[in-house]
């Protein structure tokens, strides 16, 4: 399957496409005067979407995935032979300047540089590539590890990759060069389960360093009850993680 479509398929069963197909089945049942069935359908469209913008069910999808990568200190974290730090870090240069901006998961680099100081291994292994034509995202991150005084001679550029199984497939050349067998997986705590079953599936031990937590303590509101378009992305990126592990899952049982 292509990488286009594997990015827009998934669109259809994400909360705020699936309301749009509901209301518009709705819609056309009403243009053929079915209209208890229409309005049955366009009832269940408002619904969803209320329910998936709420900050009460963002934060519960959110958090049954961040609770199996619970935060870590320095102290409890084992060394391996390399850091790998996956993209999703930044996105893409500010123009006109050639200054590189970083996204909302600019905490794994944050995370990745700490590891690195704190000698949990000699390496770090950025992985993110980007579209033909543009700066890969490895190359901005290693600009910005840098910054951090984070030696170039450590730093290993994987270049190709455009999602997670790339991530793994296309590493897996430098562990193999490198004789790397024990990696720390730097990646956010919502993405982690996905990304660790994956790069297991190739051969190498992986140490999870989940960061980026999306759930932080906070007082509870009545407007978490109401919809909210940050609420709706929060639990949009978390049916993302269900639906690309359980594809990977069932598509790895069919050998593919």
């Amino acid at each position: 399957m292509s990488f286009a479509l594997t990015k827009l398929l998934p669109l259809f069963v994400y909360p705020l496409g699936m309301a749009i197909m509901l209301f518009l089945a709705g819609f056309f049942l009403l243009w053929i005067r079915r209209e208890r069935s229409a309005g049955l359908l366009m009832l269940i469209s408002v619904a969803l979407l209320w329910a998936s913008s709420t900050q009460v069910t963002a934060e519960f999808v959110l958090h049954s995935l961040e609770r199996r990568y619970p935060p870590l200190s320095l102290e409890e974290i084992p060394t391996a032979d390399a850091i790998v730090l996956l993209g999703g870090v930044t996105r893409g240069r500010v123009p006109g300047t050639g200054l590189t901006d970083l996204g909302g998961g600019a905490d794994r680099i944050i995370h990745a540089a700490r590891l690195f100081k704190a000698g949990k291994a000699p390496l770090l292994i950025l992985s993110g590539g980007n579209e033909p034509g543009y700066r890969s995202e490895a190359e901005d991150m290693a600009d910005i590890l840098q910054l951090m005084d984070i030696p170039a001679d450590s730093i290993l550029l994987e270049t190709k990759s455009r999602n997670t199984q790339q991530n793994a497939l296309y590493s897996q050349k430098i562990f193999q060069q490198q004789g790397i067998k024990k990696i720390l997986l730097v990646t956010s705590a919502t993405h982690m389960r996905r990304a660790e079953a994956i790069f297991s599936g190739i051969g190498v031990s992986v140490l999870p360093a989940a960061t980026d937590y999306q759930l932080v303590d906070r007082a509870p509101s009545f407007l978490d009850w109401l919809p909210q378009a940050g609420a709706l992305e929060m639990t949009t990126k978390g049916i993302k993680e269900y639906i690309g592990y359980w594809v990977y899952l069932i598509t790895r049982a069919l050998g593919r």
